[in-house]
């Protein structure tokens, strides 16, 4: 065994990346984690260093020990039914899982991945990203995150417009459906303390854009696009909002802001990034936040990028290269 890839049975992108380590005959195994005690079986011995995982369905055993890359995707926890147990018990069996799982990451420590756990989640913190984005030179907006109605509506007053978004996902988990919080124009001129009294507020100046750009980096390859978001009002401060299809373009970008992408990357110990910045109307990138294991099946698909190829070449060959 040469490749794990850890996700589940219907992520479609992990399906483009293997597809490609098939077609190259490179061995791989897509350990879909939802599958954990059910299909999937583990056995650790410790005392004679032994890790296995073993697929009935496929009937074969995977010896942790033999995996020189790791793609990580997206990783679920098996879900089960069962009444006999109660609601404690039922949080307390997952709980068990996930640390299953983690103690699995902890075991591949020594293998090459796309990117490494703890790391894509140290790279979520937009605060972090921000602090890094700074440093590294990337222009970013003015932005604030406070609790602090003095301070926030200061900062309110002192741009024409502004914007209001998450600190961390946009997503909304109620029992009877999800929800998404997207970026927004933030239509007031006061924000009361009542509506901060819970929950700290992360507001940025509202840039005049000509598009909005998608960078893609897999390793040190940078695959960029521009998404046209002006030419629809509702895509205008959020492109996700749209309803309708938007115009894609696979465009080259500045030479500069290619490596400080690629040096962001490493900076974060990542060996993937979606990027997104925005254009504005003087032709400035402007760094807005990076989504250390975001989707690129539609970048791929949209305009053509072989994005799927890179990420095998990866895993295949186990090394981020060097600057291009």
């Amino acid at each position: 065994m040469r490749v794990l890839i850890i996700s589940n049975k219907s992520d479609i992108t992990t399906d483009l990346v293997v597809r490609k380590l098939t077609n190259r005959h490179i061995d791989f195994y897509r350990f879909n984690t939802e599958e954990l005690c059910r299909s999937v079986d583990i056995h650790f011995d410790f005392n004679f260093s032994k890790y296995y995982l073993s697929d009935s369905l496929k009937g074969i055993t995977i010896d942790l020990s033999t995996v020189t890359s790791v793609y990580f995707r997206r990783p679920e926890l098996p879900t089960f039914d069962n009444d006999e147990l109660t609601t404690g018990e039922t949080i307390f069996i997952k709980r068990e899982l996930a640390y299953t799982l983690e103690g699995i990451y902890k075991i591949l420590n020594n293998a090459y991945w796309i990117s490494p756990v703890y790391a894509i989640r140290e790279a979520e913190n937009k605060i972090f990203q921000l602090e890094i984005a700074k440093k590294l030179g990337f222009d970013i907006p003015q932005s604030i995150i406070s609790n602090n109605p003095t301070q926030v509506n200061d900062f309110v007053s002192a741009n024409n417009s502004c914007i209001i978004k998450p600190i961390k996902s946009g997503l909304i988990e109620d029992e009877a459906n999800q929800k998404v919080v997207f970026t927004s124009t933030l239509n007031k001129k006061w924000i009361s303390k009542k509506e901060l009294a819970t929950c700290p507020a992360y507001l940025q100046n509202n840039i005049k854009k000509q598009k909005d750009i998608r960078v893609t980096v897999v390793g040190c390859k940078v695959f960029a696009m521009s998404i046209d978001s002006q030419c629809e009002e509702e895509a205008q401060t959020d492109w996700r909002k749209s309803s309708k299809i938007l115009k894609y373009e696979a465009i080259e970008i500045p030479k500069d802001i290619q490596n400080k992408c690629i040096t962001l990357l490493r900076e974060l110990n990542l060996n993937f990034g979606a990027i997104d910045f925005i254009l504005n109307s003087v032709g400035q990138y402007i760094f807005l936040e990076i989504n250390p294991n975001g989707q690129w099946g539609w970048v791929e698909q949209q305009v053509g990028y072989d994005i799927s190829g890179e990420i095998a070449n990866l895993l295949e060959n186990g090394n981020m290269g060097k600057y291009s």
